[in-house]
């Protein structure tokens, strides 16, 4: 069995370091991709009563949420016009991504009589979703004027943020500062949001009315330099298996396939029942890293679909069916900690945690 083991203390308390740092700004809280593979149920349940919104990839994610608290969920992605009715009778803000998206969602809220509340994204200069920037003042004026849509909020996205001295930063800072001035003349009330994680932390000038602390709410730090107070910041998870046997190898012989590993007479080789599968990362395989009882074994052989195998060396240390084994730990600096795992196969920790699937149990602890 293989468990992520949350800890709920942790993940509280990232929560009121941010919340510290961030001052009077809102915090909406990424959870999708599973809560970057923490689970959106153990995530939201202990989380909802220390946040401001929620925040979603796409409309079944949002459901999800709904099905747990009354706090807003806002959806990121295109509008799912076929589930809009559920959408709407459960107060979810869709994101406008498009001018034309308004006339659309005026027609289904006059039908359904209720009202839309939205969000809308420009394109400050990523080029990936979002109203043109060109566009932008006419939309939040179409849309501020409709009877029928609710314009909550205004919101775009760093594509750099992670670089804080890119210049790219500084173009869509001064663009969407543009914006908001336009947007507050038509009303205070509106919502304006720009920063992820590691946009405040590198500018908290830009926190305006609410951040998206994703990643840092789960317990990673940007590499660059950041204030005491978020490096108390720390991973929120341990993805823990056991020992299901143990093999003595013979002189020459190989381990999985392909045979690329080979062992030496009389070494021991541990098998663990999580594999590729399962949403580890297959890159892994003779090259990571695993903790059995305070000591690290390497990776031997190719990871399959569900397992992979440690060499023990001589089993100096006694290891035994049943043991646990830390897969991904908690401790930024040990070599399975999902920084540096990351590092070893040329990824993000988003890529390795996210990817973690339902063959996982989650259990808050």
């Amino acid at each position: 069995m293989n468990i992520l083991k949350i800890s709920k203390q942790t993940l509280r308390n990232n929560i009121k370091i941010i919340r510290e740092y961030v001052g009077n700004a809102k915090i909406c809280f990424p959870v999708k991709a599973n809560a970057y593979g923490h689970g959106i149920e153990e995530i939201v349940e202990n989380t909802h009563d220390l946040v401001d919104f929620f925040a979603v990839a796409n409309s079944l994610e949002a459901f999800r949420v709904t099905a747990i608290t009354k706090k807003p969920v806002l959806v990121f992605g295109v509008i799912y016009y076929e589930y809009l009715e559920r959408i709407v009778s459960e107060n979810i803000r869709v994101s406008i991504q498009d001018y034309d998206d308004i006339e659309k969602l005026e027609q289904i809220a006059k039908e359904l009589n209720k009202k839309i509340y939205v969000h809308i994204n420009v394109n400050t200069g990523m080029n990936r979703m979002g109203v043109c920037y060109n566009d932008v003042c006419r939309t939040i004026k179409r849309v501020y004027d409709s009877k029928w849509i609710i314009l909550e909020g205004v919101y775009s996205h760093l594509a750099c943020a992670d670089n804080r001295d890119h210049p790219t930063n500084t173009k869509q800072k001064k663009r969407f500062s543009e914006i908001v001035e336009y947007a507050k003349e038509l009303s205070q009330d509106i919502i304006c949001h720009l920063s992820n994680s590691y946009g405040f932390l590198g500018d908290r000038e830009i926190c305006y009315d609410m951040v998206r602390p994703g990643i840092l709410i789960y317990g990673f730090l940007p590499e660059f330099y950041v204030e005491r107070s978020i490096r108390e910041i720390k991973p929120i998870a341990r993805l823990l298996s056991k020992v299901v046997k143990i093999i003595e190898l013979e002189e020459g012989d190989g381990v999985g396939y392909s045979m690329i590993y080979r062992g030496f007479d009389g070494e021991k080789v541990a098998v663990i029942p999580i594999g590729y599968g399962d949403g580890f990362p297959r890159e892994l395989g003779d090259r990571g890293f695993v903790n059995i009882d305070n000591v690290m074994y390497p990776m031997a052989g190719r990871m399959s679909m569900d397992g992979l195998t440690v060499s023990l060396g001589h089993n100096e240390h006694n290891v035994k069916v049943g043991d646990v084994v830390e897969l991904i730990s908690d401790i930024p600096r040990n070599r399975n900690s999902a920084f540096l795992m990351a590092k070893q196969v040329n990824t993000i920790e988003y890529d390795i945690m996210s990817t973690l699937n339902d063959r996982i149990i989650r259990e808050v602890i």
